[in-house]
């Protein structure tokens, strides 16, 4: 049985990364699939909005299903995936892009936040902290 090399690269690559990396990149994917997925209800593509929107959501489904409860800010990060779900389906329900247009500078602040964490995390570590 012959693997496909460009899914083992990406495979590896995931599994060298950081949980923080991780997050940082689960999160862009969300993003692309938010973009899209507004693009295809301006297009009127529904059919393709919706497996935009349905990878979004699996994501934020994910990130709350893997959240760690014994911190506080677990309950407000699954507040805000279970938002984020809620304002998607809004937006496939009604089919308005304009929803899912109001959601991504959400998402963008929360990943450039993650990804700033991420890069203090690795400064820390560097430096002994």
């Amino acid at each position: 049985m012959q693997s496909n090399p460009i899914m083992q690269y990406k495979e590896q690559s995931i599994n060298t990364m950081s949980k923080g990396e991780q997050l940082v990149t689960l999160l862009n994917e969300a993003l692309k699939n938010l973009h899209y997925g507004s693009m295809m209800l301006k297009d009127k593509n529904y059919a393709t909005a919706e497996k935009c929107t349905g990878k979004s959501k699996r994501i934020f489904s994910y990130l709350s299903s893997v959240l760690d409860w014994n911190y506080e800010i677990t309950h407000d990060l699954y507040d805000l995936y279970y938002f984020f779900n809620q304002e998607i389906i809004k937006a496939e329900v009604k089919r308005d892009a304009a929803v899912l247009d109001e959601l991504v500078p959400l998402v963008e602040q929360m990943r450039d936040t993650w990804e700033e964490a991420e890069k203090l995390s690795h400064m820390n570590k560097n430096n002994g902290v």
